[in-house]
């Protein structure tokens, strides 16, 4: 009896293993904002030309706790695209609104970060030159461009 049992609960116990992940996978909401970017740009291989974009970041809204996350970008009037891994960065205060930061480098401008309003967490761009965070950069060099939420919140 003990034989036929064992099976039985170790099945069980997979299923509840596999329900309890989807439900904490489906409480993330990927997170879907746009923007007008007046100015090329660089999000991992590749230059975006000046234009209006869809921003997700598709690990839904970071939490300080996240270590890494997924941004996709891609063109709304040209059929241009790009996913990315990102870092979470973790910011001092709840951001007043939707934005994107961007830093310039040798001539070329950056996709850095991008923040949720209402977070103090963002995506951090691993392809953007490395200087710790946007703040350890002179202020001259760095361009916040605001976004509209699309879908997934307040």
């Amino acid at each position: 009896m003990k034989a036929k049992v064992l099976p039985i609960i170790a099945t069980l116990n997979i299923l509840i293993a596999l329900f309890t992940a989807s439900a904490a996978a489906q409480t993330k909401q990927k997170i879907v904002l746009e923007a007008s970017v007046p100015f090329e740009f660089i999000v991992g291989n590749r230059t975006f030309p000046a234009g209006t974009y869809v921003f997700e970041m598709a690990t839904g809204a970071p939490n300080i706790t996240d270590r890494t996350g997924v941004l996709i970008v891609h063109g709304k009037e040209q059929k241009l695209y790009a996913a990315v891994a990102t870092d979470v960065t973790r910011g001092h205060a709840d951001h007043a609104g939707h934005k994107l930061e961007f830093v310039r480098d040798r001539g070329q401008i950056y996709l850095s970060t991008i923040y949720r309003h209402g977070n103090s967490a963002g995506l951090r761009v691993h392809t953007a030159p490395e200087a710790g965070t946007v703040e350890d950069w002179e202020e001259s060099r760095v361009t916040t461009v605001n976004a509209t939420l699309t879908s997934g919140g307040f």
